[in-house]
């Protein structure tokens, strides 16, 4: 619905409108309700990512500083209402507003509750009325209900979390330690969900300590050992690709104790794609 009056103008789906989309994946969820005329609002949740809220625009109509966000009774209910939630930050665009998890939070809870939730702003050719851009609770509660199920078999993680890992080791050794597995528990996990990733590079290090033909053996066994564990969590060996370099890529100087400790590693890198390894 686009309504214009003395006060200024109003987008919001009318009551016979108003529709409410879930897209559900172990990757992430999104519950969104189209805006006619203005775009649409969108709540989303990442794997591994708290929840935030998305307020899209097809063109820019809101101006740059702040909005009063309130929660209205819808028209059709007898008693009027209407809660403050604050006041958020407008940037002119396409997404001119972005909030949270707290207010995202508050925003789905007073949906719930069956009220509208509305923002208000200046439009942003600089005209003395208000913009109003409203979200509306008809036909909510069934989405609601979808997104809520897709929270619960959200991953743990998302790939960008696990595209490049490092795992640490403990000086002159090769054992993984509790807080290593559950990193490849994680990466294990993430892989055996996504099929778009096609190759795993695991590459072995150590710091500059001792002999450098010692250092390539302990960064063989390394790269090695973390290879296994993840093919016993389930990982197609046929797509891992193991190498090890010794001290010879050190990503902080050897010079002291926790420089070092970051040269004791395996990294882990996952691809989409075709996979090409670069000479060693």
């Amino acid at each position: 619905m686009l309504a214009a009056d003395a006060a200024g103008v109003t987008y919001k789906p009318r009551p016979n409108e108003a529709q409410w989309q879930v897209e559900a994946s172990v990757f992430e969820c999104r519950l969104s309700q189209p805006i006619p005329y203005y775009g649409e609002g969108v709540f989303l949740r990442r794997a591994g990512e708290q929840s935030h809220f998305l307020l899209r625009s097809k063109s820019s109509r809101l101006k740059t500083g702040q909005a009063r966000l309130q929660a209205k009774t819808p028209v059709w209910k007898p008693v009027a209402d209407a809660r403050k939630l604050g006041l958020v930050p407008v940037k002119q665009g396409r997404v001119p507003v972005t909030l949270k998890r707290v207010l995202a939070e508050q925003m789905l809870a007073e949906l719930h509750r069956g009220m509208e939730v509305v923002f208000t702003r200046a439009p942003w050719y600089g005209g003395r009325e208000s913009v109003d851009v409203g979200l509306t609770p008809v036909n909510f509660a069934l989405a609601y209900a979808k997104y809520l199920d897709c929270l619960t078999g959200l991953l743990p993680v998302n790939y960008d979390q696990v595209a490049r890992t490092a795992i640490y080791f403990p000086s002159g050794r090769d054992e993984l330690r509790p807080t290593e597995t559950r990193k490849l528990d994680r990466v294990a996990l993430y892989i055996q969900a996504d099929p778009a990733v096609v190759a795993y590079v695991i590459d072995g290090h150590t710091d500059s300590v001792g002999r450098r033909s010692d250092n390539l053996e302990l960064s063989r066994m390394r790269a090695e050992g973390v290879a296994r564990y993840l093919i016993g969590k389930g990982v197609d060996r046929e797509k891992i690709a193991t190498r090890w370099h010794g001290e010879r890529y050190p990503v902080s100087t050897n010079r002291d104790r926790k420089s070092r400790a970051k040269n004791r590693r395996v990294t882990i890198r996952l691809d989409k794609g075709e996979l090409e390894l670069p000479s060693t």
